[in-house]
């Protein structure tokens, strides 16, 4: 397996690899600000009566959703390879319901101290 260089690009996009859950918990937290942001600014165009201004921040959200939805993908699937599960199990991120107890589950456990079929451990 070849040495994958930590960058924000994989940590974001790439499905390879591992991160430990510190690294996942940061991930997922700066994922949520951007749609925080968005949604504020709606509610202040809301508020100022400006209804160009929320489809313009609502369209900015649904593009902040997607690259968010792509990039928890990737931190879950690095996340569930450091814990030494198949990646395809981040599908129950998706779920309503389930996906706060696969969330708390990602972020809780510790990670894998061996090398498995994923790599070293993070920050070996």
């Amino acid at each position: 397996m070849s040495k994958i260089e930590p960058t924000l690009s994989w940590l974001f996009f790439s499905f390879r690899g591992r991160i430990a859950r510190q690294s996942f918990i940061l991930g997922i937290l700066f994922l949520v600000f951007p749609q925080l942001f968005a949604v504020i600014q709606m509610v202040r165009a809301d508020n100022a009566g400006k209804p160009d201004q929320i489809a313009f921040w609502f369209l900015v959200l649904i593009v902040f959703l997607l690259v968010s939805f792509w990039s928890s993908l990737a931190l879950s699937v690095k996340r569930l390879h450091d814990l030494s599960l198949p990646g395809a199990l981040s599908i129950l991120a998706i779920f309503s319901g389930i996906n706060l107890v696969f969330f708390l589950y990602l972020a809780v456990m510790p990670s894998k101290q061996e090398i498995n079929e994923y790599g070293p451990p993070p920050f070996s």
